[in-house]
């Protein structure tokens, strides 16, 4: 089967969405398909045409189009309908809803007669996360666009990655219930097994993740507030990029003389980051909204429990009261779940356990094969 997966980003480019993408063509080249990627010859910030057009990378044949328009993280570029003109695929994976490529393709796909799945990645964030006019311009696709692709039948699945991700898909865009298949993204689990004693993980808070307003970062910050007012020597560790943030941070921080207790790391990657999981007593995700939230799931299987708000993804990747404790968004609900678990052992071994047997459904090697079935079924 010819397989191309369309996308906004691929390696060099790493997150989220690179990764599910990267997976998912490495797995569909080693069971013999032929896989390609069509992206742009872009970074995230700037970099325009400086990547190899062509590349072929373990067994990936990617390829890259000359954007015409960037904006923020979307691209146009008038190239990619004759990209699959030539390639003639059998099926095309479309990721990321609301991309031009999207549109594209749906129109090319009535010429062609090729199959087409729209995989999503969940990005129905809310107002305070992306802005007003960026909400608005959502809303605006939202309601157009998304009805005129189910009126017409221009996909012929959706992937959402969660219950709540397919319930939104459902109601908003209209898509039949027959036509959206769930399927989660996964985790490496680690190489090494982590066992920290408990003694030295008490009182240590962990967030991983970008340093960012869209993470709802600053209520994490003000919420060590309080928890330092309840548990001795605490100490909030910060892992991740910082998106501009962080001098905000200090400056709340000093104020309030908190420096002490916060940390910030900068990123780490890899296997690395499990030792970090491992050797906090709460991971914490403040986020108002996460697609799905793929460090719960890190946390999570090495027994770490977690403290999350908001809704989205994260309540169905970290359950609360079977793997988290769940707050309401406000800077003293927070802090008392977090003591909650900084105070209760118990509790906190409860949940880790559970955890820990909760994450074992999301490893990598239990999801991709769920990707070849779907396209056995489409394009049988």
């Amino acid at each position: 089967m010819r397989i191309v997966q369309v996308a906004p980003f691929y390696y060099p480019v790493i997150g989220g969405v690179e990764e599910v993408v990267r997976r998912i063509a490495e797995y569909m080249a080693s069971r013999g398909h032929d896989i390609y990627v069509l992206t742009y010859n872009r970074l995230r910030v700037g970099g325009k045409l400086s990547l190899t057009q062509n590349d072929l990378i373990n067994g990936v044949k990617v390829i890259r189009v000359k954007p015409d328009f960037i904006w923020s993280s979307g691209t146009y570029s008038s190239e990619v309908p004759n990209v699959l003109e030539r390639l003639k695929p059998d099926l095309v994976h479309v990721h990321v809803w609301r991309h031009p490529h999207v549109f594209q393709i749906a129109k090319l796909k009535k010429i062609m007669k090729f199959k087409a799945i729209l995989h999503g990645h969940a990005p129905f964030h809310i107002l305070s996360q992306v802005g007003f006019i960026t909400w608005m311009y959502h809303r605006m696709i939202d309601i157009i666009a998304g009805k005129f692709l189910n009126l017409y039948s221009l996909y012929d699945a959706y992937i959402a990655l969660t219950p709540h991700e397919k319930d939104i898909v459902l109601r908003k865009l209209g898509f039949l219930n027959n036509r959206v298949v769930i399927i989660p993204n996964g985790i490496d689990p680690p190489k090494t097994q982590y066992y920290i004693d408990e003694s030295a993980r008490d009182n240590k808070v962990l967030y991983l993740g970008r340093i960012s307003r869209e993470k709802n970062v600053l209520l994490l910050i003000k919420s060590m507030r309080h928890v330092a007012e309840e548990i001795r020597n605490v100490k909030l560790i910060l892992v991740g990029p910082d998106e501009g943030l962080m001098e905000e941070i200090h400056n709340y921080a000093k104020s309030k003389n908190l420096t002490h207790i916060i940390e910030h790391l900068g990123p780490i990657y890899g296997d690395k980051k499990y030792k970090v999981y491992a050797s906090s007593a709460v991971f914490s995700l403040p986020s108002l909204y996460e697609a799905f939230g793929i460090t719960l799931l890190e946390a999570s299987i090495v027994g770490t429990p977690s403290v999350i708000t908001g809704e989205g993804g994260q309540l169905y990747v970290a359950p609360p009261n079977k793997v988290s404790l769940w707050a309401k968004p406000n800077s003293k609900c927070f802090a008392n779940a977090i003591i909650t678990l900084l105070n209760d052992k118990n509790l906190r071994k409860k949940l880790g356990q559970y955890a820990r047997e909760w994450a074992q459904q999301y490893t990598w090697n239990r999801i991709l094969s769920k990707y070849e079935k779907l396209y056995d079924i489409i394009c049988a």
